[in-house]
């Protein structure tokens, strides 16, 4: 995930990965917290990547309004809460959309830009990503099918709305607090991260 702040003139991150103090309750135990540091806005990113599926925690550190571009390594599926906080999420060709907490979003996130309106104050976010070369390996349902047939696309999309489920918000307390650095503990985390491609898979296709 690589971000730029589109501003004149052209300011870019800092990326720091020893901490303040105040940014410390907001870090996670599953994966190394980075700061992305910048006038307008300060990110802090954690990401931990197993064979394909992953976990990001953002947290959004507001200054000013700002409009942050984001793009991805390389195309996946998303299943992503905004925890608290709100963005406005911009992708090209499709109207603007307000993402708040009350329920996760599934996106197809391409290699293409997409951008997040940003308002001052803080916006927490954590999303579990299913890259597409990990998706044409498992079992074909209808869902994972329809998801790799829309990223065929090469565009960035927003698809549906869901609520959280009791059985989603247990699986995210559980990953967010292990350490995942242990080979058990990383066998562990991989586990859970199939249970949510599972779950979430099995709730049917997009509409």
């Amino acid at each position: 995930m690589y971000f730029r702040i589109a501003v004149n003139p052209v300011e870019n991150f800092r990326i720091k990965d020893v901490l303040s103090l105040p940014y410390f309750r907001h870090v996670n135990r599953f994966a190394k917290p980075y700061l992305h540091k910048s006038s307008y806005v300060n990110i802090l990113l954690q990401e931990r990547n197993i064979d394909g599926f992953g976990m990001v925690h953002l947290v959004f550190f507001i200054k000013q309004p700002v409009l942050v571009v984001v793009s991805e390594e390389s195309p996946r599926s998303v299943v992503q809460q905004v925890v608290s906080g709100q963005m406005e999420l911009l992708f090209k060709g499709q109207k603007p959309l307000v993402l708040q907490p009350g329920g996760y979003d599934i996106l197809q996130l391409n290699t293409d830009e997409y951008a997040l309106l940003l308002q001052p104050g803080i916006c927490e976010v954590l999303r579990f990503d299913f890259e597409e070369s990990v998706m044409k390996t498992v079992s074909k349902t209808a869902t994972v099918k329809q998801w790799l047939d829309k990223l065929k696309s090469g565009k960035s999309a927003f698809y549906s709305h869901r609520p959280v489920d009791e059985k989603l918000r247990s699986l995210q307390g559980e990953m967010q607090y292990c350490r995942a650095f242990t080979d058990e503990e990383q066998e562990w985390f991989n586990d859970k991260l199939d249970e949510v491609f599972e779950m979430v898979t099995e709730q049917g296709v997009l509409r």
